[in-house]
């Protein structure tokens, strides 16, 4: 189920809605929401809901006792199999098709029984936070025994179980603590619809029409000149953006119907001036995570350039099990360690060619995303062709749609800013 599904937003979400706001079910909220985002999550799958319990159970019954406060095997413990059943359903397939070839020899049988894997959806959401639990946890940044029911609907929630943003236990512990005592106000409604509203508008009129209007350009890559090589990479740009922004929006606005007030994870990526500053616009909660459990723990700064190159070639593989993700991965670890040593003469330029220069790679690197390598081959050949300057041009609706993207992505984002402040 997603959230653009009307079942969802006229069955499911009314139903839970209104019994959580009925006074008489207010001390079994808890459960409430629990059910709620486990029968969300099991329409994908039942054995993907069994996975995401399995995590919580797991978790929780290592976690609960002081004395995982600063014991590192139990820390190893905690987040071993999370990770694990990750790897399992998200990468073993590639490792055993793309990294050791196991397809194309002696081993076939073993490569067929595990290359039909489906992977439960939001897994790797709900690990980084099933895991960040446990870490801060060891850390005693959670010095308190939280109580199951909490944390179960901490890690299962299901407004941003399936695509964030990634919560730290201390961001949901407010309403986690006030839950049974929550009373939407109408200004946590009109908020919530307008978050709901904007981002479905966002996802479904431009992020859907830019997919449709790109599918002709999938299916032929190389069947494109030059101008429209470069309609492509804005207008797929635009797509991811409106697609994961649109569904954070949503996922805000579903938070804050039951009392979440979920951070923001884009604040205008693509006014940037530079990688590190896009960086902290996109996806913000993955980066910060990135940076709290991962870059710090390698060492942070002392060994910059190597932990920069490490820590995005992990963020690719997070973002899908390819080679592909692997050099998208590297080509941002290669920008952001390129403009820390040039910085001096970047920031010299104008700010609008920084702006520019900024989101043009990052728009050509998302190609790795749209493309595998043999289809990028074709449409680079195609774009890189002088005499097909106009081949396969794109048409007016499609340019019309385009704009307004581009338009929105200034517009919107200023208005953003007002809602986040006037709620």
């Amino acid at each position: 189920m997603i959230f653009n599904q009307f079942g969802f937003l006229f069955v499911f979400l009314p139903v839970v809605f209104t019994l959580f706001c009925i006074p008489g079910l207010r001390p079994f909220r808890p459960y409430l929401l629990i059910a709620a985002s486990l029968t969300f999550y099991g329409l994908s799958g039942v054995h993907h809901a069994l996975v995401l319990i399995a995590d919580i159970i797991w978790v929780y019954w290592l976690t609960r006792s002081d004395r995982y406060i600063g014991n590192r095997t139990l820390l190893v413990l905690a987040i071993l199999p999370p990770f694990l059943g990750l790897f399992y359903f998200k990468y073993l397939g590639f490792v055993l098709s793309d990294v050791l070839m196991v397809a194309n020899s002696h081993d076939s049988e073993t490569f067929e029984l595990f290359s039909n894997i489906i992977l439960p959806a939001g897994i790797s959401f709900f690990t980084f936070q099933v895991v960040s639990f446990a870490i801060d946890r060891y850390r005693g940044e959670v010095p308190e025994t939280v109580a199951f029911k909490k944390f179960a609907v901490y890690i299962s929630f299901f407004p941003q179980l399936v695509a964030g943003p990634i919560l730290r236990y201390r961001e949901a512990k407010p309403a986690l603590d006030a839950l049974t005592r929550f009373r939407p106000t109408a200004d946590d409604l009109a908020a919530a619809l307008g978050y709901i509203g904007i981002g479905l508008a966002l996802k479904v009129l431009l992020a859907d029409t830019l997919g449709m209007h790109l599918e002709n350009y999938k299916t032929a890559p190389g069947s494109a000149g030059l101008v429209a090589g470069v309609y492509v990479v804005l207008a797929y740009s635009f797509q991811i953006y409106f697609d994961f922004y649109g569904y954070s929006l949503i996922a805000i606005g579903l938070g804050r119907l039951f009392g979440f007030k979920f951070p923001d994870n884009f604040r205008q990526p693509y006014l940037a001036a530079n990688p590190r500053e896009f960086w902290r616009r996109w996806h913000i909660t993955l980066s910060n995570w990135i940076r709290d459990y991962l870059y710090i723990s390698l060492g942070g700064n002392k060994a910059y350039a190597r932990n920069i190159l490490l820590v995005f070639l992990i963020m690719g593989l997070w973002h899908g099990a390819g080679w592909s993700f692997i050099v998208w991965g590297a080509f941002h670890g290669l920008f952001v360690i390129t403009y820390h040593y040039t910085r001096d003469w970047w920031d010299r330029m104008a700010p609008a060619v920084q702006i520019a220069l900024n989101f043009f790679l990052v728009s050509l690197a998302w190609l790795f995303f749209l493309f595998d390598f043999a289809e990028l081959s074709q449409f680079l050949s195609g774009v890189g062709d002088g005499g097909r300057l106009l081949a396969n041009l794109p048409n007016a609706d499609q340019m019309l749609i385009l704009a307004v993207a581009a338009l929105e992505q200034i517009r919107f984002n200023r208005g953003h800013i007002l809602l986040r402040q006037s709620s």
